[in-house]
């Protein structure tokens, strides 16, 4: 027991350390949130996600720290595959659509991992943290096409360690609290250009916006289980306020990825992620049948633009410029507005050590119009249909395996950029697979001395 302690530490590390934190299509939830954080959720498309069944229900409401007694672990792990792409339209300016109109698949599949702890500290007192990846995206064109000269790589990547804390207040009826440490990185790329005297465009070396910051804001949550029939579950997450700080530059050749000689200046942008609410049921239906229930509210109306700012006046005509300290880089309008998740699922306990579930979501996204979207986050309206399997193997260890296919509404964006617009139109899907690992640790292992 000693040695397996020992090995999910040195796990536990490893997705701290390389886990990938963002997918194609927006990460597969509402604007760019993550919403792959639990492989026995997803098995039925997160519907009951807050309603406690395991601790990876702790991400949606923290009161479910309490409802694996001693100490536990949970690792889960979900590789998402999306394709998205591209095709510029009739009505583009024709500057850009001589650039070619197609951009290729933007998705980036990746590898998105968490990770809970729990503690029994008492008979009512819990303790918990787990390791998230709560926000993210990952887009890339292939190629130089009509939207190039407003994006071609974009990347959000984030890291949330949340110390929980868990009370039983009276038998059936629980409460939890924790702390958001979030770690937030951005790296925006697009590739200017210019119109040469004979009307075509030259590209210009490629823009970076490379900024992070790390941010803090809280969980809080109910779990009531008012029969033993019944779990009802109600949890919130708080905005994080982030002010992402870093340097934007021309991307030199020489080395590859750096900053061209005397380009760079120093950036900021205001980002506050949204709050989240969820409301989720547990219903035993039978001995061997469970109906499981989800509605989510996600505040993304708070993101009414992404305005990145000039800290220090730039060296080298950066594009659109740092001409002074204060003024904009580049100010994208959003106007987004506020998401809506609802789901439902159905779990079958097939036998003593087995049980399958299946569940179908829909969920609204937050960019209602074309001029809202942007080509990094082809997001939109979108089902989900997924099946999956808890096995447990013994007393101390269960697995969980989940298979979700995503499908996406058609998008399209109208914006603007250098004077220029670009009408497109985008087509996406995504299949997810995922696991977990949960055991139960034995403390007077632990407490053994090293060997």
């Amino acid at each position: 027991m000693h040695s397996l302690f020992n090995l999910r530490h040195i796990l536990l590390m490893t997705t701290a350390g390389a886990v990938l934190l963002s997918a194609a299509d927006a990460a597969l939830a509402g604007g760019f949130a993550i919403r792959e954080q639990s492989a026995s959720s997803q098995g039925a498309s997160f519907a009951g996600n807050a309603a406690g069944g395991d601790l990876s229900s702790m991400f949606w409401n923290p009161a479910a720290v309490v409802v694996r007694p001693g100490l536990n672990n949970e690792s889960h792990y979900s590789y998402i595959m999306g394709s998205s792409d591209w095709t510029a339209q009739p009505g583009t300016a024709a500057p850009l659509l001589a650039l070619g109109t197609q951009s290729g698949d933007i998705g980036q599949n990746a590898l998105v991992g968490s990770d809970y702890f729990n503690y029994q500290l008492s008979p009512k007192l819990f303790l918990g943290v787990s390791l998230n990846a709560p926000f993210g995206l990952s887009t890339k064109a292939e190629g130089l096409w009509a939207g190039s000269p407003q994006a071609t790589t974009s990347k959000l990547t984030s890291y949330n360690l949340t110390p929980t804390v868990g009370y039983v207040v009276a038998p059936g009826l629980s409460i939890g609290v924790g702390l958001q440490i979030e770690d937030m990185h951005a790296i925006l790329k697009s590739s200017p250009f210019v119109l040469t005297k004979l009307g075509a465009a030259a590209f210009t070396n490629p823009v970076v916006n490379d900024a992070s910051d790390i941010g803090i804001g809280f969980t809080a949550g109910v779990l009531w289980q008012p029969h033993a029939a019944t779990t009802i579950g109600v949890g919130f997450r708080s905005s994080v306020s982030h002010s992402l700080e870093g340097t934007a530059f021309i991307d030199g050749t020489t080395p590859p990825g750096g900053p061209l000689a005397g380009s760079s200046a120093a950036i900021r942008a205001d980002l506050d992620t949204p709050e989240v609410v969820t409301l989720s049921l547990r219903q035993k239906l039978s001995p061997q049948f469970t109906g499981l229930l989800t509605g989510e509210w996600t505040n993304w109306s708070r993101l009414n633009s992404l305005n990145i700012v000039c800290r220090t006046v730039g060296t080298n005509a950066l594009n659109p410029g740092c001409p002074a300290v204060g003024s904009s880089l580049q100010n994208l309008a959003l106007n987004w507005h506020d998401g809506w998740f609802i789901a439902g699922g159905l779990e079958y306990q097939h036998a003593p050590n087995l049980i399958l579930r299946t569940g179908i979501a829909w969920e609204q996204s937050p960019i209602q119009n074309p001029t809202e979207r942007l080509l990094s986050l082809p997001d939109s309206d979108r089902f989900w249909v997924s099946v999956g399997a808890t096995y447990k193997y013994n007393e101390a260890n269960s697995f969980d395996f989940a298979y979700s296919h995503v499908f996406f509404d058609d998008a399209s964006i109208d914006r603007s950029f250098q004077g220029l617009r670009l009408l497109a139109n985008s087509s996406a899907d995504a299949d997810i697979v995922s696991v977990s690992w949960k055991s139960k640790l034995d403390l007077s292992a632990i407490a053994a001395p090293l060997k």
